[in-house]
This record gives structure tokens, C-alpha cells and sequence, in this order.
């Protein structure tokens, strides 16, 4: 059981508890970035619980699996039973004919044994036949005899079976109740971690409402930003000044690609083009960085290009961020940029698989 790294009440209280002053910009970066971190960890959550689904999902078809081959063998062990049942009736069967011949074979030697010695030899053609109908007589008795013992032995054979069988059946039956038992177990887990999974998203969506509130409010208090026209929009005071000699408003170094695209995202916030917003990620400000940091908060990371998306390249130690002005045929991208010539602004049109930078990854802003 994960605990839920910050519930939505707490959430709430943390940034609607109304301060006597409006929230100065540090402040207001202060509960941004611990809201990311917040949405970071409850989709970290989020995401260990779905990966506990898929496990409980494998057993359960792996119980699925186990049980079906547990009713193919109880289903068999049946038939086995009905077909030794089948050879008991026709061994009793068998059993009975042998008894009706044996005693026919008897009441032959009684009507003989009734007569006197001298009665049957009389009666007999000559002694030599008469001791031949003595002999006949035994020996049929006799195999007739051995022939019912042999069909009582093979109908306690096939008993022994039988019982063997429906002893087999038994432990089968067991066996598969035992694995059906486990399976309500799965599904009744899988639904409650599910059911979790669900509560932390839910979570998560309130920490964003709550965090887009937040940065509305620090976009109020941001500069307004000036470009000359040339360059992005990026602004003058970060563009005029010495590459890397000044931070910018995500703490990250002017004229550098990640600080020109962090603009652009935000740009499209303030201007209300789409409403997104560029989270303060506390100057963690690598371009290679970015996806994991994305994914952290929750944004879609891919390789599908779309226009308004961050595109990251790994190249270098640090890899390279550009900011999609439109996408083209082909899968190509029109890519506006800075720092790619060292400390300045520009546009080109790239491959968003085979680029002169290396494959592409696209970040979507909400």
C-alpha cells in the first residue's frame, strides 16, 4: 500500500491559505516548484500502482491459464470414470453368464451323481463313455470355475481403478477450488490497486488546477516581456546582454536554447494562444534533462512532432532544446532556436528522425 505523497485537502490549504500581502514572485516559484515536486512524486506513485496492475494482470491469466487446464483434466478424470463404470457393467455382466453356466454344469452333475454306478454304466454304451461324460462333466465345471474367478478378479481390477480415479477427482477438484480462490484474491487486489491508481491521477489533476492557479498568478507579476521582432520575441534585456551573464524568470541562463524555449512556452500562456504553462523546474536547466523532468510532471513525451512542442535533441553533454513553429511534410519540423550558433537566435527546418542533431523528442505543454 503507497501512501498518497500529499492529499488534495492539504494541497489545497497549502496554496489557499490567504496571506495578509499578495505573494511576491519567489513565493509564488516557491509553490510552483513544490507543486511540481508534489505532482512528480503522486504520478511516481501513480505509475509503481499501474505497474503492480500489469504484474496482478499476468498472474491472472496465469491463474486463468491454470484453471482451465485444471477442468481439462477434471473433465478427462470423468471420462475415465464413466468408461471404467462401462467395463464394471459389462464384467458383472460376464460374471452372471458364468454363474448361470455354472450352475447348469452343477444340476447336469447332480441328475448324473443321483443314479447308481451300475445304473449309468448300464445306461452307457459302453464304460469307456461312460467315464468320458464323467470327465466332460468335471472339466466344465472346473472351467467354468476358473472363468468366474478370472471376471472377479478384472471387476476388482477395474473397482481399484475406478476408485483410484475418483479418488484423482477429488484432489483435482480441490486443486482448482483452491486456484479459483486465489483468482477472486487477484481480481479483488487488482480492482483495489486500480482504484488507487485512480485516486492518485485524481490527486494529481487537483495538485495541476492548483498549480496553474499559481503560475497565472506569477505571470501577472512576471516583466512583460519586449523582443524586437528578430529574434523569437525573446526579450531584449536577455538577448542584449552577454550570453550566460544573467538568469532568466526559470532560473536558467540567458540566450541559452532552454531559456529561449521556456519563453516561448510561457509566451504562449500570457498571449492566451493555448493556455499552457512552463513549470519552474528550479534552474534544472539541461536540455536532456527536460523530458525526465516532463515526464516527472506529468506532460507527454514522444516522438510525434506537433506545432507549439519543445523538441529535444541528445547531442553534446547537454543536448539542445528547439521550440516547433510548424511541422511539414515528411516529418519534417520548422524549428526556431537559440544558442545553436553560440549566443544567437535562429530558424531552420529539420528531420524529426534524421536531423544533422540526432533523433528527435517532443515534449507537449499542456
Amino acid at each position: 500500500m503507497i501512501i498518497l505523497v500529499m492529499g488534495v485537502s492539504a494541497v489545497f490549504n497549502f496554496i489557499n491559505e490567504a496571506p495578509a500581502r499578495a505573494a511576491s514572485i519567489d513565493e509564488l516559484r516557491q509553490q510552483t516548484a513544490a507543486l511540481s515536486a508534489q505532482i512528480a512524486d503522486n504520478n511516481a506513485a501513480a505509475k509503481a500502482l499501474a505497474s503492480q496492475a500489469d504484474t496482478l494482470k499476468n498472474e491472472l491469466a496465469a491463474l486463468a491459464i491454470q484453471i482451465d487446464q485444471a477442468n481439462a483434466q477434471i473433465q478427462l478424470t470423468g471420462t475415465k470414470i464413466d468408461e471404467l463404470g462401462a467395463q464394471l457393467v459389462k464384467a458383472q455382466e460376464e460374471l452372471d453368464r458364468q454363474k448361470g453356466l455354472l450352475k447348469e454344469s452343477m444340476r447336469a452333475l447332480y441328475k448324473k451323481g443321483g443314479a447308481s454306478s451300475l445304473e449309468l454304466l448300464v445306461a452307457s454304451d459302453s464304460f469307456s463313455d461312460y467315464m468320458n461324460d464323467q470327465q466332460y462333466l468335471e472339466t466344465l465345471k472346473s472351467s467354468i470355475q476358473d472363468s468366474a474367478l478370472k471376471v472377479i478378479q478384472l471387476k476388482a481390477q477395474i473397482q481399484s481403478q475406478q476408485d483410484e480415479q475418483k479418488q484423482l477427482l477429488v484432489q483435482q477438484q480441490a486443486q482448482r477450488d483452491q486456484l479459483a480462490v486465489a483468482q477472486n484474491q487477484q481480481s479483488n487486489l487488482l480492482a483495489q490497486t486500480q482504484g488507487e491508481e485512480a485516486r492518485y491521477q485524481q490527486v494529481v489533476q487537483s495538485l495541476r488546477a492548483q498549480q496553474l492557479e499559481v503560475n497565472r498568478q506569477l505571470a501577472a507579476q512576471l516583466r512583460t516581456f519586449s523582443g524586437d521582432g528578430s529574434n523569437g520575441g525573446y526579450p531584449t534585456a536577455w538577448s542584449h546582454a552577454p550570453l550566460d551573464s544573467m538568469l532568466d524568470d526559470w532560473g536558467m541562463y540567458n540566450r541559452e536554447c532552454v531559456s529561449y524555449t521556456a519563453f516561448k512556452v510561457h509566451e504562449d500562456y500570457v498571449l492566451g494562444k493555448k493556455k499552457r504553462d512552463m513549470p519552474y523546474w528550479g534552474g534544472v536547466g539541461n536540455a536532456n534533462q527536460w523530458p525526465g523532468n516532463a515526464r516527472a510532471a506529468g506532460y507527454a513525451v514522444d516522438y510525434e512532432p506537433k506545432a507549439g512542442d519543445v523538441a529535444i535533441t541528445y547531442n553534446g553533454v547537454m543536448g539542445h532544446a528547439m521550440y516547433v513553429e510548424e511541422v511539414l511534410p515528411g516529418r519534417n519540423v520548422y524549428v526556431s532556436q537559440y544558442n545553436f550558433n553560440v549566443g544567437a537566435y535562429s530558424e531552420m527546418q529539420l528531420s524529426a528522425d534524421n536531423s544533422i542533431l540526432g533523433k528527435m523528442t517532443f515534449i507537449h505543454f499542456p
